[in-house]
């Protein structure tokens, strides 16, 4: 009986963990993080969790696109949502309802390569900073959103 318990056990313990998406499941077009909306050379806001690295692994915390074409590195203390890349185009119009809560696909905490920054441009002013990571398929979760 020790042993079924046990068994148990365990097999709760690694249903609670996050769950990697195999890399058939991944979109590929989901490389992407919103590191935060920026207006009026001022974050407004900034994604909390979210830390820019320059290549020499300071942090990067202007606003300034110059400074922030220096981003190669982020550092995640929670998982971010992994999202289409939209590059520099204006941001689509979505539907008015609420989408159903879903499993969504999101890079897990720890330190991640940027391969570059996007600004996506908002339709009410301002800008997203958008990061296109490299995120191994080990590292991809998933959340409820």
């Amino acid at each position: 009986m020790g042993i079924l318990r046990t068994a148990l056990a365990c097999a709760l313990a690694f249903a609670a963990l996050p769950v990697a998406i195999p890399s058939f499941a991944q979109p590929a077009d989901a490389s992407c993080i919103v590191a935060g909306r920026i207006a009026n050379g001022r974050w407004a806001p900034r994604m909390a969790g979210v830390q820019l690295l320059a290549q020499d692994g300071k942090a990067v915390a202007s606003p300034d696109k110059q400074a922030l074409t220096g981003v190669r590195q982020v550092r995640l203390t929670r998982p971010a949502l992994l999202s289409r890349c939209d590059g520099d185009r204006e941001l689509a119009l979505g539907d008015d309802a609420p989408a159903t809560k879903s499993p969504v696909p999101a890079a897990s905490a720890g330190l991640l390569p940027v391969e570059s920054v996007g600004y996506p441009k908002l339709r009410t002013g301002g800008e997203l900073v958008e990061l296109k990571l490299t995120v191994p398929t080990e590292r991809v979760v998933t959340l409820t959103r």
